[in-house]
């Protein structure tokens, strides 16, 4: 079998626009996506890491032996990210078909390995969430909100998140929370959440929350989602045995 390493596969834009229009005019062949997750300095297999494909909504885990398989998939170009603790994050675009699989190197975190103790109960299950969403997650930690010279919560979030973010149409005070980001023919609202609860005042009212009182912050993308985590709430999270509310997508 043909190991793709996504690190360097090079993605037409081009080629992909064509397959695109070819795909929509005829069924899309799938197969069977098998692949491997390394340690990029000792190639030993990345076990428990989470492969997600954003555009199908679909992930999976590596094995014992850092291997992983996704039945009836899809040829031709997709978004891929990996995550597992420990390591960068990989966000790459691959062209896969039959008789392809990934062959995927993650790099080492320093950090995060300075940081391995044994994890509270809130970790443990906001991890687990983090793996179950089927795109990409950014999590901005408690160090961003400690640290904050400019103590907006807004501010601090869209400077971790490192995106465009634009005002709202129609909303009094938008320029300066901007809770919107641009998408292909107009914009969208970001949805945000607190500890569990919807936000509707969105971006203006999380503007109100004091910085010092927030644990965290997980930012989804692809799904214009925010989801806001105070002390408090970890607290409960790590001394009862309350449950994260599961997601749907």
């Amino acid at each position: 079998m043909t190991f793709r390493n996504v690190f360097f596969t090079i993605v037409c834009v081009s080629a992909a626009l064509a397959a695109t229009r070819v795909a929509s005019a005829q069924e899309v062949p799938t197969f069977t996506l098998t692949g491997k997750v390394v340690d990029r300095m000792t190639n030993a297999p990345v076990v428990a890491a989470v492969i997600k494909v954003p555009e199908l909504e679909r992930f999976v885990f590596t094995d014992g032996d850092g291997d992983f398989r996704f039945a009836d998939f899809p040829q031709g170009t997709w978004e891929v990210v990996v995550e597992q603790f420990g390591y960068h994050t990989l966000d790459d675009s691959v062209t896969v078909s039959e008789g392809n699989g990934l062959f995927i190197p993650l790099a080492p975190n320093p950090i995060e390995l300075d940081e391995l103790r044994v994890r509270t109960r809130s970790e443990r299950l906001l991890t687990r969430r983090r793996q179950r969403i089927p795109y990409r997650v950014v999590t901005i930690r408690t160090e961003a909100f400690t640290n904050a010279i400019n103590t907006d919560p807004t501010f601090i979030f869209r400077r971790a998140a490192n995106m465009a973010f634009v005002g709202c149409p129609g909303v009094v005070g938008e320029w300066i929370a901007q809770g919107c980001i641009a998408r292909k023919g107009g914009v969208v609202n970001i949805r945000v959440y607190l500890d569990e609860g919807r936000m509707f005042g969105g971006m203006m009212e999380l503007r109100s929350i004091d910085h010092e009182s927030i644990h965290s912050m997980d930012w989804i993308p692809s799904a214009a989602m925010l989801r806001v985590y105070t002390k408090r709430f970890i607290d409960r999270l790590d001394n009862s045995r309350i449950a994260l509310e599961p997601l749907v997508w």
